[in-house]
């Protein structure tokens, strides 16, 4: 599994998804509920402290930049 280095943009691009992850924690429906979005956030806090990113992780960030961009095409 590789790791990839989390730079000045990534480190950025977290923290607005973090932001729009607390938005939109008690949304109806949204985003699969409050645990979910919590374990997500956890999940961020951890790359933010490492300063790297799995494989894994990458496709799982992939995943809510994909659903943010969706919702923010919405608006």
């Amino acid at each position: 599994m590789k790791n990839h280095a989390l730079g000045y943009e990534e480190h950025k691009s977290l923290k607005v998804l973090d932001k729009w992850l607390i938005d939109n924690m008690y949304n109806t429906g949204a985003l699969g509920g409050e645990d979910l979005v919590m374990k997500l956030r956890e999940t961020i806090t951890k790359i933010e402290e490492r300063g790297y990113y799995t494989d894994l992780e990458r496709e799982l960030l992939n995943e809510i930049r994909s659903q943010y961009n969706v919702e923010i095409k919405l608006k």
